[in-house]
């Protein structure tokens, strides 16, 4: 069994979680992944299920933007 897992959501990589004593912690890899960020599941599958919920629950505008990779761009106005 690894240590640590990418979640991946189709094509996109959202978080890692890493084992530790007491399961899988979350380390988001994209802003709008942020609130599962630190969050300790039993499994990984159950943080990459967390996710889905995450993107399902999102608003239509900021799953399409993050599906698109626009939501984490950060430019100069």
């Amino acid at each position: 069994m690894s240590d640590a897992y990418i979640i991946e959501l189709g094509e996109e990589a959202v978080g890692v979680v890493a084992r530790d004593a007491n399961g899988y912690r979350f380390y988001a890899a994209k802003q709008s992944f942020r609130p599962l960020e630190g969050r300790l599941f039993h499994s990984a599958e159950n943080a990459r299920n967390a996710a889905l919920e995450l993107r399902r629950e999102a608003p239509p505008m900021l799953s399409a933007l993050t599906s698109l990779g626009l939501s984490e761009r950060r430019g100069r106005a």
